[in-house]
């Protein structure tokens, strides 16, 4: 599906000959109003409708999104969310120009669109199915990428930060949505007009100051980040070996991830703009991906990557079972910069365990090396025993609660 996208967003950027870079004054004007008309069909001016979708988008992904793809695909990575985010500029464009000439006006005068519209419409009644087929995975999306990751972030965040119960967060943030949403798209457009623009200012001026005080490391950040994006095997890796494919795939997945192009949710925000010329509002759409990758996902990750914190071990522990998903490699594998695994082979055979220390094997938990392993039984001592290991996979059958602890 990642390859489909991007693929899709090369393909739509060389029909419309980079309409991303024709046509980005002319999405600025109507962005600033020069072609609004409170006379068109439609719930939200061009700029409400423009926040309401960046509302959307802005939010973990540029901030843990970016730093995922960093650590497992190395500084390459925010090449490859660059060059997603161009083709997803076409991309946006593309379907939100369709949402826009396919919507319905509906008797109350508010407009309703979507991909489940443009697929009925565009292609015809017999394609009904697959457009029902988008509304109920769309609404499947909302909950599991968009409103379950953002709001268990911030309950996670309060709760380890200063102690809040995280069903009271549940509960304040569950009445702040409800209070904007239940008010219709309008006021959704009304909130995001004024809330979207301060939110990412403030977040833009934060990151530059810290890259004001990192200065003297960005060029070479910057070098590094092209250079890496080719070359990935020399910066970091992956349990994959550091390959080009894996690099790429996760600077692809993150930057789709940050800006929706393709989704198909931003072209039902959009379908409530205000204005009879469909066109107008696909090159409104398109600065979702610059204003959210391009903008807000560059600026954190040269301060992710000037400030050095990419390269920091923390210790960490995690119970030896099923679901801690480790892997044991044997001690041929090379380690990159990032500390992630290239070129290392699955262990086959028993690990002999003495006060809680191994030899000859290591162990990789989310693509990254476990660094000083040290085993504890349930007593909280150093563990002594045998590991049976069959191609990476520790056989947990008989083994007591035991705690894995490392960097």
């Amino acid at each position: 599906m990642v390859a489909l996208l991007l693929v899709t967003g090369l393909f739509t950027t060389v029909s419309l000959r980079f309409i991303q870079l024709r046509r980005l004054k002319h999405s600025l004007d109507v962005i600033r109003g020069k072609y609004d008309d409170p006379e068109h069909d439609g719930d939200l001016s061009h700029f409400q409708a423009l926040t309401t979708a960046l509302s959307a988008t802005v939010g973990i992904g540029n901030i843990a999104g970016v730093a995922t793809a960093i650590h497992y695909g190395g500084p390459g990575a925010l090449f490859w969310m660059w060059v997603t985010a161009v083709f997803g500029m076409a991309l946006k464009y593309a379907e939100c120009t369709l949402s826009l000439k396919y919507r319905t006006i509906l008797p109350d005068g508010s407009a309703a669109g979507g991909p489940m519209y443009y697929i009925e419409k565009g292609l015809g009644k017999k394609w009904k199915p697959l457009a029902a087929f988008f509304a109920v995975c769309a609404v499947i999306s909302s909950f599991g990428s968009g409103n379950s990751i953002q709001s268990f972030t911030v309950a996670d965040q309060l709760r380890a930060d200063l102690g809040v119960p995280t069903w009271i967060s549940g509960l304040v943030l569950a009445s702040l949505v409800a209070a904007v949403i239940l008010g219709g798209i309008k006021r959704i457009g009304a909130v995001t007009s004024k809330l979207v623009p301060y939110m990412a200012v403030l977040y833009v001026t934060g990151g530059l100051l810290v890259l004001v005080l990192n200065f003297g490391t960005i060029p070479e950040m910057l070098g590094t980040i092209v250079t890496s994006a080719f070359q990935p095997a020399a910066q970091a890796g992956g349990f994959a070996g550091g390959t080009f494919i894996f690099m790429l795939t996760w600077g692809v997945k993150r930057g789709l991830f940050s800006n929706e192009s393709g989704q198909g949710s931003a072209p039902i925000a959009h379908a409530a703009a205000k204005t009879d010329e469909p066109v107008r509002e696909g090159v409104v759409a398109m600065m979702g991906p610059l204003i959210d990758t391009l903008i807000i996902c560059t600026i954190t990750g040269l301060v992710i990557l000037s400030t050095g914190v990419w390269k920091e071990r923390l210790p960490d522990a995690v119970p030896v079972n099923a679901q801690s998903a480790l892997t044991v490699v044997d001690a041929a594998g090379e380690v990159g910069v990032n500390g992630a695994v290239a070129d290392a082979h699955l262990f086959t055979g028993t690990v002999q365990v003495r006060d809680g220390k191994t030899a000859d094997v290591g162990f990789v938990r989310h693509h990254a090396l476990v660094r000083r392993p040290q085993f504890t039984g349930p007593d909280g001592t150093a563990w002594s025993g045998t590991l049976e290991v069959e191609s990476g996979a520790i056989a947990f059958e008989g083994l007591p609660d035991l705690t894995l602890a490392g960097d």
